[in-house]
């Protein structure tokens, strides 16, 4: 860690009356990340919140001290963003507050360090990494409930340290979580392995959807507001289809198209090749993430969404690959 970085930490944790902003959707990594902040703040006798646009998956709540709307009327007098890697993914109902950022900590490379103070590591696995560097490099001591969080973060964002953005000192930043005694496979029970019998309805009305294209390398799901009333599903039994997707045999680029119930859709991208950048698609359509994960809303009806998506994928795949390229 920067020590001017060091110094930019210590100067958030004597603010007063923060608001701790997480981007749309919020993940694990996002929420993990956002109140282990709040937790510090807190025991410093300080006033802060978390707000997010969006409600909180259900499974993703225990990192949220059980909420599931993250709302506020208050004003604040310092503004954090978390894990946020533009200002478009405040989202509509926090937009306002999106040019007014005082500290931005984050680990997405595309983020442009729009606030005031930046804070980013690219290199990090999830913010969730980044802000363990900050605590662990001022000197901060560990409590059960960082620990707990911290490691949420980190293991939602690298899949259970299965993704190629897990590095060795995440795995080192992982046994100095555990030995606060945290029980870690109750947490990754919690982030990846609990769902409900009506999310497996959906996964299999999903399966019926799923169209591939380029020889099978491209793989989309496009899940319309029909299919989850078909199911009597939710926007939250579908969370982490794309993950269920890019398990696919021959998959090196998958996409869930979830269409929203204003008509907009979702869209979450993976790849699981190193060139193909799934960032530089979503930028197209206003979002942004990593170069494996990345995620953007698209303003149109889902049948020209799944058009135009896959329009920019093949765009990017002639960019990325030579037509005589064998995948290992």
């Amino acid at each position: 860690m920067k020590e001017q970085d060091l110094n930019v930490f210590r100067q958030l944790l004597k603010c007063d009356d923060v608001m701790i902003v997480v981007h749309r959707n919020p993940d694990g990594d996002a929420l993990g990340s956002a109140f282990a902040l709040l937790h510090l703040l807190k025991q410093r006798g300080k006033r802060a919140w978390v707000v997010s646009h969006d409600r909180i998956d259900r499974n993703l709540r225990f990192l949220a001290e059980g909420e599931e709307e993250l709302l506020s009327s208050s004003l604040p007098g310092t503004i954090v963003s978390v894990d946020v890697a533009t200002r478009e993914l405040f989202g509509s109902s926090l937009s306002y507050y999106a040019d007014f950022v005082d500290y931005n900590i984050d680990h997405h490379y595309t983020n442009p360090e729009y606030a005031k103070y930046n804070i980013v590591y690219p290199d990090y696995s999830s913010t969730g990494e980044v802000l363990f560097g900050l605590i662990d490099g001022c000197g901060i001591a560990l409590d059960r409930y960082l620990a707990e969080h911290l490691y949420g973060a980190i293991s939602f964002d690298t899949g259970c340290f299965r993704y190629s953005n897990t590095t060795a000192q995440t795995h080192r930043v992982a046994a100095r979580l555990l030995e606060c005694g945290i029980n870690a496979s109750e947490i990754n029970r919690k982030l990846f392995d609990i769902v409900s019998l009506t999310q497996l309805k959906m996964e299999n009305e999903a399966l019926h959807a799923v169209k591939q294209y380029h020889n099978g390398h491209i793989t989309l799901l496009a899940i319309s507001q029909q299919m989850l009333r078909d199911c009597g599903a939710t926007e939250e039994d579908v969370a982490g289809m794309v993950s269920m997707i890019r398990r696919i045999e021959g998959t090196i680029v998958g996409a869930t198209l979830k269409e929203m119930p204003d008509g907009n859709v979702r869209v979450s991208l993976r790849a699981c090749d190193d060139l193909f950048d799934v960032s530089a698609v979503a930028a197209i359509f206003g979002g942004g993430g990593h170069v494996k994960a990345a995620g953007c809303l698209m303003k149109c009806s889902l049948k020209d969404a799944e058009k135009n998506l896959l329009s920019a994928i093949e765009a990017q795949w002639r960019e990325t690959y030579a037509p005589d390229h064998v995948f290992e």
